[in-house]
C-alpha cells in the first residue's frame, strides 16, 4: 500500500500546539493503516513444506478394502498414525468382527527368508489373501504360499483353477484363458502348463463385472485410454532412452494356445495393445508378450466380446527428450479437434468353437471420455451396448444380435451440447438385469441428472428420481428386490456437493435416506450385498469409515480418522464459504484457506486457485476432508504435488488468503449451470471468482481484493493465465501451470466436447476466440508459465505457442520449462511458485534457494 505521506518532507515544527495536532493527525492515520502480513521465512517455508507433504493417510478413517470369495468379509491395510501402521486387518462385519492378521515388515521377513532375498517391507511384490489364512505372494521367478498363523512360507504353484495368469481372462465355466499375442485374439485350456514366472491374480476377479458396464476385463495393465503412445502414464516422467529400433526377437505364444482370429494388425488390434505409439520399435517389442485385453465372455463360455482399437490414420505428435547424450524421440499418437481421424474402438464377438469374428453394427466409439460398454444377455444370444458419437451429443443403446451382429436402438440420448451418463461424467450410470427386462438409465433431459427405468423394447416405464439435485453414483442395484442404491448431491440440506446414500424403488416409490448425517459420504457394497462401507467426512473433518446393514444401520466403526499429527505441524483446517455468482442470484460454493498464524488485524493478498470445470471444480471431485491439501489418498498412489494438490495450504502459510470456488461452468449441480460457458471456455468461471473475492473482501476487512493472484494446474493453468489476460483489473499476479492455452491443439475429446465441433470456418474463428494467444496484447501483470517438456496430456505446444504470442506482443512475463517432466510437476515448481507470489503479490523478498522436499509414499 502506497504511504499518504510519500515525498512529503517535514521540517522542524516551532509551535508546541501544531507539533501536537500534528503528531495526533499522523498517528490517527498510523492507526487507520491495515497491518501488512510480514514477509514469508524460511521457518514459514518449513512449515508449507511439511503440510504439502504430509500423507494424508497417517490420519485414518479412510479404507481399501480387498473382498476375499465370500463377497461379504475383506482385509486391509492400515496406514493410520494410531491404528498399528502396516498391518493387515480381516473385516466380517456380518459377526462384528475385525482382527489384526499380520505386519507387512513381518511378512517382508517371511519372504526373505523363504527366498534367500531381501524384500523390503516398503517395496513388497504383489501379494494377496486367498482366504483368512494363506497369503500368496511372487518373489522373482517364484510364487510363495504363507500361512498367516506362523508367518512362515513356502515355494508353491497355486493350484490350477485357484488363480489367473495375469495376462489372461478366464472363461465363466473355468476352461479357457483368453488373451492377445501379436494383435490377434487366442485363448488356451486353463489347465496347460504354465511357464517359469508367470504371475497369478484371483479367479474372483473375472466374474465381478459380467454384467456391468464398462466391459469387464478392463484391468490395470490395459487401464483406462490414455492417448500417449508409448509413454505409460502422460502425468511422469518419459522412459529412459535411447529407443531400440531393432525387431523383437520372436517368442512363441503360451503353450497349448489357438488363434482365434489371424487379422490383427499394430494399427487395428483386437484387446487393444495400449502401448500404440509412434516409438514404432519399442512398442513391436511387446506385440509377442501375452497380455490380457478388453474382453467379457459370454455366460456359457461360447463366445467372446472383444475390443478392436482402431488407431488407423491417427496423427503423431512429435515430442522428444533433450537432456541425453542425443535426443530420444517421445511421438505419440494424438487427435485434435476437428481431426479426421481419432483413435477409437470396435466390437467384435468372437466365436470360440467356430474360430470366426463378428463385427457388431454399431458406430465406432470414440477411446477417452466417451460413454461405452457392453454387457452379456443371460442367454448369451444377445448384447447390450452402449455407443456414442464425436462430442458426444448422441449416446445409444443398442440391443445386438451376437451371432449376426444386427443392431436395434432401444435408448438414445441427444443434447444440443453434449451427452453425459453421469454428473461430470465420472461414472456411466446404466444398469441392465440380466435378463434384459429392466433397462436403469441415467438422464440430464429434465436440467438435472436422474434415473429412469426401461423395457427391454427399449419405451420408458418412469422417472425414479426427481427434483432440483442430481445422482452422483449408482452403487447397487437389486434386481431380484427391484431395488436401487444410489448416491445424490444436492437432496439433502447443507452443503449441495456432499453425497448421500439413498434407496428406492424401480418405481421410484419408498424413497430412503440411509445416510443422513451431515457431510459426504463414500460408499462401497460388499459384493454378496449384505452391508456396506460408508465413508463419512468433510472439509474440515476426518474420515470415518463404518459398516451399515443395508437399511443404514451401523454395524461396526472400522476406522476414525483423527488429524493429531496434522496439527503437530502448525497445520489449520480449511473452511467453507458461499457467494453469489455474477449473477447476483445462483450461489456458489468454495473453501478458503487461512495462514496458520492468521491475524485478523492483519491485511492478506488473495490467491484463487482455480480448476474451471467441466466435468468438476475447483475443489474437487468430491468435498472430503482436505487435510494437507494433498487430496483424495489412495492404497497405492504417488503424491500429486503440483497438480492443484497441495497448492492452497502451503501458499496460505506464507501469507496469503487462498480459495477454492466452484463457479458457474462446473458440474455436479444442474445441466444449465455446467452448460454454462459452453462454445465459450476462455470465460473460465472469471467473472464468478472475480465477484466472490469482491464479496469476501466486503465481508472480511482482512482481505485485500487490490492484491489478487490466480494459480492453476490444466485447466487451471488455462483459466489462471486467462485471468491475467482477460481480466488484468483484476488479477495482478498469475502462475499458470501445464496448461491448455490452446484447444486446437489439445485433445479432440476435450475440445469438441466442451466447445463444439471444429469444422467450419465459423468454427475455426470461435476456437481461435478462446485461445489465451487471442489476447496476449492484454497483459499487464506479472505471469509465469510452466510447462513439462515431456507432457503428452497437454504438449508443450500448449504452453509455446502463448509464449509466441506474448514474445510477439513485446510483453515482459516469466517461463519456466521442465525438462523431463510430465503433466505432473516436481516440488521445484511448486517452491518456485511460492516465490512467484510472495515476491510480486505479497511484495516481499523470498527465501534464496530454499530445497524443498520431493514427498513420496
Amino acid at each position: 500500500m502506497t504511504s499518504l505521506f510519500m515525498g512529503l518532507k517535514i521540517g522542524p515544527v516551532p509551535c508546541p500546539g501544531l507539533r501536537r495536532t500534528l503528531t495526533l493527525l499522523l498517528s490517527a492515520i498510523s492507526l487507520a493503516q491495515p497491518i501488512i502480513a510480514a514477509a514469508a521465512t524460511a521457518d514459514d517455508y518449513a512449515r508449507a513444506d511439511r503440510i504439502r507433504s504430509f500423507d494424508n493417510r497417517r490420519i485414518g478413517g479412510a479404507i481399501f478394502p480387498h473382498w476375499l470369495p465370500d463377497g461379504r468379509s475383506f482385509y486391509y491395510r492400515s496406514f493410520a498414525d494410531d491404528e498399528q501402521p502396516g498391518t493387515i486387518f480381516l473385516v466380517d462385519p456380518a459377526k462384528v468382527s475385525k482382527r489384526a492378521l499380520f505386519t507387512l515388515a513381518g511378512l517382508a521377513t517371511a519372504l526373505s527368508k523363504a527366498s534367500r532375498t531381501n524384500v523390503d517391507h516398503d517395496q513388497l511384490p504383489a501379494w494377496r489373501l486367498t482366504d483368512a489364512s494363506t497369503v500368496v505372494a511372487r518373489v522373482g521367478a517364484e510364487e510363495y504360499r504363507c500361512v498367516v498363523a506362523t508367518m512362515v512360507c513356502r515355494a508353491t504353484p497355486s493350484p490350477v483353477g485357484e488363480s489367473v495368469p495375469q495376462w489372461a481372462v478366464r472363461s465363466p465355466d473355468g476352461k479357457w484363458d483368453a488373451f492377445v499375442w501379436n494383435y490377434n485374439l487366442y485363448v488356451r485350456p486353463s489347465d496347460a502348463a504354465q511357464g517359469d514366472g508367470t504371475s497369478y491374480r484371483a479367479a474372483l476377479s473375472d466374474s465381478d463385472g459380467n454384467y456391468a458396464f464398462p466391459m469387464s476385463g478392463d484391468s490395470e495393465d490395459i487401464a483406462s485410454f490414455r492417448p500417449t503412445g508409448q509413454r505409460g502414464n502422460c502425468d511422469w516422467r518419459a522412459p529412459a532412452g535411447p529407443v531400440v529400433t531393432a525387431e523383437p526377437d520372436y517368442m512363441p505364444p503360451p503353450a497349448g494356445a489357438i488363434a482365434l482370429t489371424q487379422d490383427g494388425s499394430r494399427l487395428y488390434s483386437y484387446g487393444p495393445r495400449w502401448k500404440l505409439g509412434a516409438e514404432h520399435a519399442t512398442l513391436d517389442a511387446d506385440r509377442y508378450r501375452p497380455t490380457r485385453a478388453s474382453m467379457t465372455w459370454s455366460p456359457d463360455s461360447s463366445k467372446l466380446l472383444v475390443r478392436r482399437e482402431d488407431l488407423r490414420g491417427v496423427g503423431v505428435y512429435p515430442l522428444y527428450s533433450s537432456t541425453s547424450d542425443q535426443p530420444v524421440d517421445h511421438s505419440y499418437f494424438y487427435a485434435a479437434p476437428g481431426a479426421d481421424h481419432i483413435p477409437q474402438y470396435d466390437l467384435f464377438v468372437v466365436d470360440v468353437a467356430a474360430r470366426s469374428a463378428v463385427k457388431m453394427d454399431v458406430p465406432p466409439t470414440g477411446t477417452v471420455l466417451a460413454p461405452g460398454g457392453a454387457q452379456w444377455t443371460q442367454d448369451s444370444q444377445r448384447l447390450h451396448i452402449l455407443s456414442s458419437n464425436r462430442g458426444p451429443t448422441k449416446i445409444m443403446f443398442s440391443a445386438v444380435e451376437a451371432a449376426t451382429g444386427q443392431a436395434k436402438p432401444l435408448i438414445v440420448e441427444t443434447s444440443k451440447t453434449y451427452v453425459e451418463m453421469g454428473n461430470g461424467g465420472r461414472q456411466t450410470i446404466v444398469a441392465v438385469s440380466p435378463t434384459g427386462k429392466d433397462i436403469i438409465w441415467f438422464s440430464e433431459r429434465d436440467g438435472w441428472g436422474h434415473l429412469y427405468l426401461y423395457g427391454a423394447d427399449g419405451k420408458l416405464r418412469n422417472q425414479i428420481d426427481k427434483g432440483a439435485n442430481s445422482v452422483a453414483e449408482l452403487i447397487r442395484v437389486d434386481f431380484a428386490r427391484k431395488l436401487i442404491y444410489f448416491t445424490a448431491m444436492g437432496r439433502a440440506a447443507g452443503n449441495p456437493y456432499d453425497r448421500h446414500l439413498y434407496r428406492v424403488g424401480f418405481d421410484g416409490r419408498g424413497l430412503t435416506a440411509l445416510t443422513p448425517e451431515d457431510g459426504d459420504h463414500g460408499i462401497a457394497f460388499a459384493p454378496d450385498g449384505s452391508y456396506f462401507l460408508d465413508r463419512h467426512q468433510s472439509i474440515t473433518t476426518p474420515p470415518v469409515t463404518t459398516a451399515r446393514a443395508p437399511d443404514g444401520r451401523a454395524l461396526i466403526e472400522l476406522s476414525r480418522g483423527h488429524d493429531t499429527a496434522l496439527r503437530a505441524i502448525g497445520w489449520r483446517p480449511a473452511e467453507t464459504f458461499s457467494v453469489k455468482a455474477r449473477d447476483g442470484k445462483t450461489d456458489l460454493y468454495g473453501v478458503m484457506y487461512k495462514p496458520s498464524d492468521f491475524d485478523p488485524a492483519k491485511h492478506y493478498p488473495i490467491v484463487v486457485n482455480i480448476y474451471p470445470g467441466p466435468f468438476m471444480g475447483s475443489v474437487g471431485a468430491n468435498w472430503t476432508f482436505q487435510g494437507g491439501d494433498n487430496i483424495g489418498p489412495r492404497e497405492q498412489s504417488k503424491p500429486r504435488v503440483t497438480h492443484g494438490e497441495g497448492m492452497s495450504q502451503s501458499l496460505a502459510e506464507l501469507g496469503f488468503i487462498v480459495i477454492k470456488l466452484n463457479s458457474l461452468g462446473t458440474a455436479q449441480r444442474s445441466k444449465t449451470m455446467q452448460d454454462y460457458f459452453y462454445g465459450n471456455a476462455i470465460d473460465n468461471g472469471l467473472p464468478d471468482q472475480i465477484a466472490a473475492i469482491r464479496q469476501l473482501a466486503k465481508r472480511y476487512a482482512w482481505i485485500d481484493a487490490d492484491r489478487a493472484g490466480i494459480t492453476g494446474h490444466s485447466g487451471g493453468g488455462f483459466a489462471a493465465a486467462a485471468g491475467l489476460l482477460t481480466h488484468p483489473e483484476a488479477f495482478k499476479v498469475g502462475v499458470a501451470q501445464a496448461g491448455n492455452h490452446d484447444f486446437r491443439t489439445y485433445g479432440w475429446y476435450w475440445g469438441e466436447q466442451y466447445m463444439g465441433p471444429l469444422k467450419t470456418q465459423a468454427d475455426r474463428v470461435r476456437y481461435a476466440q478462446q485461445a489465451n494467444a487471442s489476447y496476449a496484447a492484454n497483459l499487464k501483470g506479472k505471469l509465469m508459465l510452466v510447462h513439462g517438456d515431456m507432457d503428452c496430456n497437454n504438449p508443450p505446444a500448449q504452453t509455446l505457442r502463448l509464449v509466441d504470442a506474448l514474445t510477439n506482443a513485446g510483453k515482459d512475463f516469466d517461463l519456466l520449462m521442465v525438462p523431463e517432466a510430465g503433466h505432473q510437476l516436481p516440488s521445484y515448481v511448486m517452491r518456485r511458485s511460492w516465490d512467484y507470489f510472495v515476491t510480486n503479490l505479497a511484495g516481499q523478498p523470498a527465501p534464496t534457494n530454499y530445497p524443498v522436499t520431493e514427498p513420496g509414499y
